[in-house]
């Protein structure tokens, strides 16, 4: 079983490939070690913090403890909250570790944070509608991204010792994706609480089907960008 790592992809590139039906490091079994290297745990405030809101946000800055390297190898994703009462929308804009453009909409509810479905590698912009005297926290969540679209997750390992198998979201076949489908190669919660030390793994077996339109394969269905 092969180990599972992300490629030096030069950023600024789209690696997406169109119903892809062969990796280097799967076998004939499509069965495969994916590594998450030692993700920190969950920020709810690591991209933006007290961010106000009280007039329409379209920004590009965000708090310095965020990073790519913050986001894992192939992504996490985003929890946003606001202070006080709001329904407003706040859209984030990115690429997922492929450089493949996505975005992710959400949807505010007060004080409860909303839990977001796709995994995110690159932030580049988020938008946000106005609520009066409000502000939002937007960070990362509990849920990692996958390098491919998967089936099934065996084992979990920490620090190289197995441990119970967490909690696979199933890859999201929708076609074409909106900004609230889930993830198209779905997503991961470990059973370890991640803490920047800790190395996690898994066994996955990896889904390379596509739909009656030919689309999907390893990477998934395209990425919702518009």
């Amino acid at each position: 079983m092969a180990s599972q790592v992300r490629g030096n992809f030069i950023e600024g590139f789209n690696y997406y490939v169109p119903s892809m039906q062969a990796g280097s490091d799967l076998g004939q079994l499509r069965k495969t070690r994916i590594s998450f290297g030692a993700p920190p745990d969950v920020l709810a405030t690591g991209i933006l913090s007290a961010q106000s809101i009280a007039a329409a946000v379209d920004t590009t800055t965000f708090n310095v403890l965020y990073t790519n390297a913050k986001m894992g190898p192939f992504g996490r994703n985003l929890t946003v909250v606001a202070s006080g009462a709001a329904t407003s929308n706040v859209t984030v804009i990115g690429r997922d570790y492929l450089g493949q453009p996505m975005r992710e909409s959400f949807t505010l509810n007060g004080t409860t944070p909303v839990v977001g479905l796709k995994a995110f590698k690159y932030i580049d912009r988020v938008t946000a509608g106005l609520t009066a005297g409000t502000t939002i926290n937007l960070g990362w969540g509990t849920k990692f991204g996958l390098p491919w679209k998967t089936r099934a997750v065996y084992r979990e390992y920490v620090d190289q010792v197995v441990a119970a198998a967490g909690t696979l979201a199933a890859p999201v076949l929708t076609d074409p994706q909106t900004t609230t489908t889930g993830d198209p190669r779905g997503t991961y919660v470990p059973t370890t609480t991640p803490d920047a030390v800790k190395v996690l793994e898994i066994d996955a077996e990896i889904d390379a089907g596509v739909n009656a339109a030919g689309r999907g394969g390893l990477h998934g269905i395209q990425q919702f960008n518009v």
